[in-house]
């Protein structure tokens, strides 16, 4: 009785101490990873944040009204704000399921472009190498002097990463990013190289080394890079970046902003497009398809998808944001987690309804 009563403990205390082992002795990640488990809109109760202001407002010109019946479709999918910018000004906006004009959202992966757009500010090449700033990486591996900002803002650097998590979980890429306690710690020790720069590959490692890059190079964090785009775009409401335990931001996943504030970042590629990221962005290299998603190809270029001639921002669980330059309308739809539609299938319906 007594043997099979220590077997009992036994059991559970060794696979507990197999995953803290595989997850480098971080208790701290180690029980956000099994306590939260998926990614959610309600990671924002829980993650440390620094606040961006908003002192410089310029409200929105108001024209026009919402499409009918968008409401209802909007309402029953799980949106939470949504908004249309038509040549500069509001021709539409919409909250609903807890949503409201003045309550920033998680951008998740649309994150990437304000992380894209404040790296062009940043003036630092984007030619020159990662191991320019980070040098501790060429330590590792000499191939990671190869590659460039340029490739890590597009999604080509050769770098492996696998957004599938499966047991043990915590020893896997997605998990070991979203959920660091010590993100730079991270980024710095985990990634490997699989291929030369060249082949794309959807990478969340690459959004955080550009930023330790921006932080090294600049002496400046993306929150305070932030506050100065933030007075620039006339923002009307604060912002925020999710940070680790060590204040270093999650710059792949962990902007917060409402719909009206980042429709601004769509409108400054429509008003400017000599600005070097501008032109970037819409630098017909990023039309080549590298991803197919339910039949629908796409291209990636400086962290925005295309689809046509269209920029797209996708973030998980319907955090999208579209760019038409054709009719010149923004359109920005942020949701909560849960919805059945997938982000393609949004970005499509929101596309079509930018051309109408």
């Amino acid at each position: 009785m007594l043997r099979s009563k220590h077997l009992l403990w036994s059991l559970p205390l060794g696979l507990f101490l197999f995953l803290l082992w595989r997850a480098d002795w971080d208790v701290r990640y180690l029980g956000r990873v099994l306590w939260h488990r998926d990614s959610s809109t309600r990671d924002l109760a829980w993650k440390d944040q620094r606040t961006i202001t908003a002192t410089h407002a310029r409200p929105w010109r108001v024209a026009g009204a919402c499409p009918r019946g968008i409401e209802s479709y909007l309402a029953s999918n799980h949106a939470l704000e949504f908004v249309i910018i038509r040549d500069g000004a509001l021709a539409c906006e919409w909250y609903g399921n807890g949503g409201a004009k003045d309550h920033p959202a998680m951008a998740f992966s649309v994150s990437k472009v304000v992380t894209s757009f404040l790296l062009t500010r940043s003036q630092l090449p984007l030619d020159s190498s990662i191991t320019t700033y980070i040098p501790e990486l060429a330590k590792r591996d000499a191939r990671f002097s190869k590659i460039t900002l340029a490739d890590l803002v597009d999604m080509r650097s050769g770098i492996e990463f696998n957004e599938d998590a499966h047991f043990p979980w915590v020893d896997q890429d997605a998990p070991r990013v979203y959920y660091a306690s010590d993100l730079e710690h991270t980024v710095v020790t985990k990634p490997v190289i699989v291929t030369a720069p060249g082949k794309f590959t959807y990478n969340d490692y690459a959004p955080n080394l550009n930023g330790l890059a921006m932080a090294r190079g600049t002496k400046h964090s993306i929150v305070e890079m932030t506050q100065v785009l933030w007075n620039e775009l006339g923002a009307e409401s604060p912002a925020a970046w999710l940070v680790d335990d060590h204040g270093f931001a999650w710059h792949e996943s962990g902007f917060v902003a409402t719909a009206r504030d980042l429709a601004r970042i769509g409108q400054f590629v429509l008003d400017h497009p000599d600005d070097p990221w501008v032109a970037r962005s819409r630098d017909p290299v990023g039309r080549a398809k590298v991803e197919t998603f339910a039949g629908i190809d796409v291209g990636y270029r400086n962290a925005w998808w295309t689809l046509g001639d269209d920029l797209v921002g996708m973030g998980r669980w319907g955090q999208i944001m579209v760019v038409d330059p054709k009719t010149r309308t923004v359109i920005v739809r942020l949701g909560l987690d849960g919805g059945s539609e997938t982000n393609i299938a949004i970005a499509q319906r929101l596309a079509a309804l930018a051309a109408e």
